[in-house]
């Protein structure tokens, strides 16, 4: 808690021009979703979620950011779920993937995955991995606008191929762990002792 309330606010009001930065060399869009199209629900595993999927029947979800899917939500759908995850999977499952990657000095895993949704968390098969490139303005809240620039063409491609049937997966490999947010101590750790922002 203390993290997001110190650091992650203050690495915000410090990196607004980065974010922009980011935000307009990569076309991205940095307007809210109209409310017309948004129907919101109390939690992605509510009944009420289930019953908007049988209504709509998509042929395909697409899932960022979200809470873990449970079982009953995954099974009440025939559509491909698919997640746009802010890491290399199955190395940095769960959150801040590009942090943690940097604290273990393991660049080559610093990135974004378009994976299918399972009963795991940011387990199931990968479709497409894409590396990012961190500068030295960036830190722990441009990482995840690098993430996005780098996931939405390929989130497109996962998208195209699906919907072609030409869609191929890889299963991830054995070396899998799965990461939290840091506590504010461990941030000023890492950002001391190995230069992490």
């Amino acid at each position: 808690m203390m993290f997001q309330i110190l650091v992650v606010k203050s690495l915000n009001i410090f990196s607004k021009k980065r974010k922009t930065e980011i935000i307009n060399q990569n076309n991205l869009i940095n307007t809210a979703i109209p409310n017309k199209v948004i129907t919101n629900v109390s939690s992605v595993n509510d009944d009420a979620c289930k019953a908007i999927l049988n209504q709509i029947n998509p042929d395909i979800i697409v899932v960022n950011g979200t809470r873990i899917i449970s079982k009953k939500i995954l099974s009440a759908t025939n559509a491909k779920i698919i997640n746009m995850h802010a890491g290399i999977t199955p190395n940095y499952r769960g959150v801040h993937g590009a942090y943690w990657a940097l604290v273990n000095k393991d660049n080559e895993n610093c990135g974004v995955t378009i994976h299918f949704v399972d009963a795991g968390i940011d387990t199931g098969n990968i479709i497409y991995q894409q590396k990012i490139t961190i500068t030295k303005q960036d830190n722990f809240v441009t990482y995840p606008f690098l993430q996005l620039a780098a996931g939405l063409p390929f989130l497109s491609k996962a998208i195209a191929d699906i919907s072609d049937k030409s869609i191929k997966t890889v299963a991830g490999s054995s070396v899998s762990a799965l990461w939290s947010h840091p506590t504010i101590w461990q941030y000023l750790l890492y950002r001391v002792t190995k230069n992490v922002k």
